[in-house]
């Protein structure tokens, strides 16, 4: 129905949005799936409302309806990345890849290799992530924080500036680009994103984030020479 390429996985993620607007209202549980698009959509719509095992659910039904369903395994990746069950995230998105290499499951195992301080493997997943969809907000930020890890700040400058560029709202993208530029010895710049990172952390009521930013914008604010 979709063509095998990052496109027709985007296509895919669109129609799947329009579903999810179309059935939101309908109380349909994995059992009650009749395809594997509809449970894709149930699924899709639990992991927006952090329901994250009756997702997994419904993925498992997709893909014993279909088991060339892509999409399901990157998106069951993504709610046991949630779980914090990261083996089989690593699964699921391998599995997502073989089928349909796709953004979100690259993306997904960036987030994993980082965590697990594979700092190399973040920043290759991120980047085939960002072949397919260059789009993709988080993969910059998660490939700026690999970069920082490995000392590489003015790569970590230049995506965290991507990533702000593409939804500037996004505080962790601040926090990042202050250690890139600290990093680099600018220390003004450093300090009015850490000051920028702790409003929008306020805004989003991480009282102790906040506080970690004003922490930090203090510190570098001393270094000004």
């Amino acid at each position: 129905m979709f063509s095998n390429s990052n496109g027709g996985f985007l296509m895919k993620n669109f129609i799947l949005t329009l579903l999810t607007i179309f059935f939101a209202s309908c109380n349909v549980l994995a059992h009650e799936c009749n395809s594997s698009t509809e449970c894709a959509i149930m699924g899709k719509k639990l992991i927006e409302q952090k329901e994250y095992k009756n997702a997994i659910e419904c993925f498992t039904k997709a893909i014993e309806m279909d088991e060339n369903e892509y999409f399901s395994y990157a998106f069951r990746a993504k709610a046991n990345y949630y779980l914090k069950n990261y083996e089989q995230t690593i699964k699921d998105a391998d599995k997502s890849i073989e089928i349909n290499p796709n953004s979100v499951a690259y993306g997904i195992k960036s987030s994993v290799n980082l965590l697990k301080g594979n700092y190399n493997d973040a920043i290759n997943n991120s980047t085939k992530a960002l072949e397919l969809n260059p789009q993709y907000m988080k993969c910059y930020e998660v490939r700026a924080r690999a970069e920082l890890a490995t000392e590489n700040y003015v790569d970590a400058l230049k995506d965290s500036t991507k990533a702000i560029n593409l939804r500037n709202d996004y505080a962790k993208s601040y926090e990042v680009r202050a250690k890139a530029y600290a990093g680099i010895k600018d220390y003004i710049s450093a300090t009015q994103d850490c000051e920028k990172a702790a409003a929008l952390f306020k805004n989003n009521h991480d009282r102790k984030n906040a506080r970690q930013m004003k922490k930090l914008a203090k510190c570098y604010k001393g270094k000004i020479k």
